[in-house]
């Protein structure tokens, strides 16, 4: 009987010092005192709540402070490279258009130098072959378009004189020239007239240029702007039209509203 008694006293002990073992850990992992005056079950379900929501609580500070980033700063980027502000706005499902658009412009701004530098040349070494122009390096511009207009120098002279614009009249030892015949003259002119309508079409890629900087801005502003707001948010984007024969035909912006 005594050896009976002896086993229960022994196993209420070890159940007594396992559930205090258990609650000291559990009162050091929140670092709860019993003892404490302000020991209440509010603080300690404030201390579990706690424990379980910090990682969403760290989430929740990053997104709000990726929404407040300056809608200037996304602005000036985008002006000085047209997707750059949308890139620091991490928006580059949108801004991968206009840094498209401005790699188009740039490509086509330096073929349209390249092709119409190519044109020129080529019209003047003609010129040379033909006309009989004496040093072809050191003429201006403006000789080049004369001589495209009249057949030699005594007849371009005459059309000065006749006019009054005294001026203008070339000396024949600097500045000779006298083509063999009217059709190399001709098509020397037709070259040259070619020149000149590919450097016009710089103007076509110049424009693109500074259009789209001017809107990647503003798109970029208006994302900046409306970053974790409820409102709708403005997306602008453009779009290069062709036509059939796969011409550049003009620009064409496209406004969207997310809802």
């Amino acid at each position: 009987m005594l050896k009976k008694l002896f086993y229960l006293l022994m196993i209420f002990s070890f159940c007594v010092s396992e559930s205090y073992s258990q609650e000291n850990d559990f009162n050091k992992k929140f670092n709860i005192d019993l003892k404490s005056e302000n020991f209440s079950t509010i603080g300690l379900k404030d201390k579990i709540l706690s424990a379980d929501t910090e990682n969403t609580i760290t989430e929740i500070n990053q997104n709000t402070a990726k929404s407040k980033k300056s809608p200037g700063l996304a602005l000036l980027f985008s002006l000085v490279l047209p997707g750059a502000g949308h890139f620091y706005l991490d928006r580059m499902d949108v801004g991968k258009y206009f840094l498209g658009a401005d790699a188009a412009g740039w490509l086509g701004l330096v073929s349209m130098n390249i092709y119409g530098d190519a044109i020129q040349d080529d019209s003047r070494s003609y010129s040379s072959t033909h006309a009989a122009i004496n040093d072809p390096n050191n003429k201006d511009d403006d000789f080049y378009k004369n001589i495209g207009s009249f057949n030699n120098v005594y007849e371009y002279n005459n059309d000065k004189l006749t006019r009054g614009e005294y001026s203008l009249l070339y000396n024949p030892q600097q500045n000779f020239w006298n083509w063999d015949n009217t059709d190399n003259r001709n098509f020397y002119e037709s070259q040259r007239k070619k020149s000149e309508r590919v450097y016009n079409n710089r103007i076509i890629f110049s424009s693109i240029l500074i259009a789209n900087r001017i809107v990647s801005g503003i798109s970029a502003f208006f994302i900046a702007n409306n970053a974790g707001k409820s409102s709708s948010a403005l997306n602008i984007s453009p779009e290069l039209l062709y036509k059939d024969d796969l011409s550049f035909d003009g620009v064409k912006l496209n406004f969207n509203r997310n809802f």
